[in-house]
């Protein structure tokens, strides 16, 4: 699964003018992952550590760049839809990446409250930025039944668990 979320083909945002340097410095594939509520900062516990492992042996030879979104990781966020704040900073490392790397493939990720804020971000980006956007993967997404905005819906894959009472 995370092989063909991979291999779908981006449409890269017309007319981005970029440092050489900065594209230089650009993987072949940047997650931003958020992880659930009461997570180990900024991977989460498990699921993070093991979606990278998963995604760079599927990899090979591309280089992967993985990161954890840093927001607070408690129950107060949960039943207002995600952190906002993280659905921002989620939202602003996309359009970054997007912007400074336009060969990259870009992956959205989160678990729980995690997917909650990646939902938030997804609807804040611009519709240039979501066709550079390769995949949205959840994790125990609260939201299972909400649809992401624009192409993401198509490039999405959600998993839950037999018997989640969240997703």
């Amino acid at each position: 699964v995370a092989l063909a979320a991979l291999s779908a083909t981006a449409t890269p945002v017309p007319s981005v003018v970029v440092d050489i340097d900065a594209r230089q410095s650009c993987s072949d594939v940047f997650v931003y992952f958020a992880p659930g509520t009461t997570g180990i900062p900024t991977l989460g516990g498990a699921l993070g550590p093991q979606f990278r492992a998963a995604l760079q042996s599927v990899l090979f030879a591309k280089s992967l760049t993985f990161e954890g979104i840093d927001y607070p990781v408690d129950i107060y966020g949960d039943p207002t839809g995600g952190d906002q704040g993280g659905g921002q900073t989620m939202a602003y490392k996309v359009t970054t990446t997007a912007n400074r790397c336009p060969k990259a493939k870009i992956v959205m990720s989160g678990y729980s409250q995690g997917a909650q804020v990646t939902h938030s971000a997804a609807n804040r980006l611009t519709t240039a930025i979501q066709n550079r956007v390769s995949a949205v993967v959840t994790f125990g997404d609260p939201f299972e039944s909400s649809r992401f905005p624009g192409v993401l819906q198509s490039r999405r894959e959600t998993f839950c668990q037999f018997g989640d009472l969240i997703c």
